[in-house]
């Protein structure tokens, strides 16, 4: 199935409470707006709505949210689709 590009591969996000924001210095709230960088792929970064969704497709491919650790290391690394 193909996407069109920048549509939503999926709506899939983590719940709220997923996250542990006891170190951040400002804690989101559930539609709080936040950018996260992207890593390959035609995008720099993604503005998004908290929590991210976990894939965004695109053009060529698919970005999968990396949300290990503290906020500041989020990122959505491209993921290329297969021919």
């Amino acid at each position: 199935m193909r996407h069109a590009p920048g549509s939503a591969v999926g709506t899939e996000r983590h719940s709220p409470d997923f996250y542990d924001q006891g170190a951040e210095f400002v804690p989101l709230m559930p539609g709080d707006r936040l950018l996260v960088p992207c890593k390959g792929g035609p995008s720099i970064s993604r503005l998004e709505t908290y929590p991210p969704r976990l894939e965004i497709g695109e053009r060529g491919g698919t970005y999968v949210l990396e949300d290990d650790g503290p906020r500041e290391r989020w990122r959505y690394l491209f993921v290329p689709d297969r021919h």
